[in-house]
């Protein structure tokens, strides 16, 4: 279900009462909000509006995704290992990087010219270099790394950066804030 609360009062109201098990959400600059609906196998964009709902792209077990200030969308899809791009407006749709390992969390650098994903049962985030029309050019490098449980699962999940580089994500441990580059042992922090 997908509620509205009201800043000032704290009073929640139901917008979409089948939002198809949406996970991760976001505001496009168009000033829509996206989610990925993996139950209905697509991604909404519903209108603050009205809060009518239309479907961008389907045909995906999309998780979670983020929204790059022209437009663009990225999103993870797990089970295939894969992360998509839909271009703007359009939503023409495109492989962006195909990985070995299960995706999760999905940010971007406050610049805009890194892609970050999480790599859910490790303990990194990966960074690809975006050009200026935002599209992936190379390879991915660690960006982040954060503490895991002992059993190296991490969990890693929904992500943001901070203003000033950090990443603040949810992990097995709970939420992390951790610098870029950094190692779990000299600035890893739980809250």
């Amino acid at each position: 279900q997908l509620f509205r609360v009201d800043r000032a009062t704290g009073g929640k109201t139901l917008v979409d009462a089948a939002t198809g098990r949406t996970n991760g959400i976001a505001f496009g600059p168009d000033g829509r909000l996206y989610g990925c609906a993996s139950g209905d196998r697509c991604i909404y964009a519903w209108d603050p509006g009205t809060w009518r709902k239309t479907k961008v792209t389907e045909g995906t077990q999309s998780n979670d995704l983020v929204i790059l200030r022209d437009g663009t969308i990225f999103y993870t899809e797990p089970g295939s290992m894969l992360v998509w791009r839909l271009a703007p407006r359009t939503f023409n749709r495109e492989v962006a990087a195909k990985l070995a390992w299960g995706p999760n969390g999905i940010g971007v650098s406050p610049d805009q010219r890194t892609l970050l994903v999480a790599e859910f049962n490790g303990d990194t985030i990966h960074g690809f270099p975006l050009d200026a029309g935002g599209k992936v050019t190379g390879p991915a490098r660690p960006a982040y790394q954060v503490a895991v449980p002992s059993d190296g699962q991490g969990k890693l999940d929904g992500l943001m950066t901070l203003p000033d580089g950090r990443l603040l994500i949810g992990t097995a441990l709970g939420l992390q804030i951790v610098s870029p580059g950094s190692t779990p042992d000299d600035a890893g922090r739980v809250l």
